[in-house]
């Protein structure tokens, strides 16, 4: 579930803006690499394979929300050996997510599915306006074509019809993998995740540098850095928004 409140101090330019995520994927002879920008994260992950196994795999932190973040780096090695074949679920199963940053293992994923697919480069383009009277219209676009464009109100569709009531938060990948074809459903599952961190919006966080993480308890559990040892030492960075993406 995405937390109702944060401890930041309050933005005021919220309503003014929107939570923007790109995503490119890159897939070359026995390598993927995938990078991510958005609002509050920018990292990278690359993917080698021989066409039937990972090989290797590692990842890059670039801007991170807080210091513990690095270290979900290590945590991506797990994948050497597995086929590329593997299903997306089962890089999901269980508790598994939350020994990950969420982020970087989504990337990995990504970068797994590309991996024996005809070489070139896709890009995912996902944007969520501050939700200001209660609903907003988010959207994301693969290679400039819109792929999923929902009106969302309190963590559910409201529109297309055909989708109403369905909910962004626990349970989304359920329903949606069983909607979508495989690649309309990972651009579904992008437009959640970008809804999902798009309630740093309503924040500065910025102002938060060197606070603990801990002060957010709504996140405990919920990823590598907010996870036990992890959590007992980390502090928010106090990164800035960036609108690094082009509005859609």
């Amino acid at each position: 579930m995405r937390p109702t409140t944060l401890n930041y101090p309050v933005n005021p330019d919220y309503g003014n803006g929107a939570c923007c995520r790109r995503i490119t994927v890159d897939a070359a002879d026995g390598q993927v690499t995938a990078y991510l920008t958005d609002t509050f994260h920018e990292m990278r992950c690359t993917v080698n394979h021989d066409g039937e196994i990972i090989t290797a795999i590692s990842g890059e932190t670039i801007r991170i929300p807080t210091s513990a973040c690095p270290g979900a780096v290590g945590q991506l090695r797990m994948f050497v050996g597995l086929p590329i074949a593997t299903p997306t679920r089962e890089f999901y199963r269980g508790t598994l997510a939350a020994r990950h940053c969420t982020h970087l293992l989504d990337l990995a994923v990504i970068a797994v599915r590309q991996c024996g697919r005809p070489y070139g480069t896709t890009r995912y383009d996902a944007e969520v306006p501050d939700e200001t009277s209660g609903e907003t219209t988010m959207e994301i676009r693969r290679n400039g074509e819109q792929v999923h464009r929902w009106l969302a109100r309190d963590g559910r569709i409201a529109a297309p019809a055909a989708l109403r009531g369905r909910t962004l938060e626990r349970g989304f990948a359920a329903w949606a993998s069983e909607i979508f074809d495989a690649d309309d459903f990972e651009a579904a599952t992008i437009l959640a995740r970008t809804w999902l961190i798009a309630i740093g919006r309503r924040y500065r966080v910025a102002d938060a540098a060197g606070q603990p993480a801990s002060m957010n308890p709504q996140m405990f559990g919920r990823c590598y850095a907010y996870s036990m040892p992890n959590i007992t030492t980390a502090v928010f960075t106090g990164e800035p928004e960036r609108n690094v993406p082009p509005r859609i």
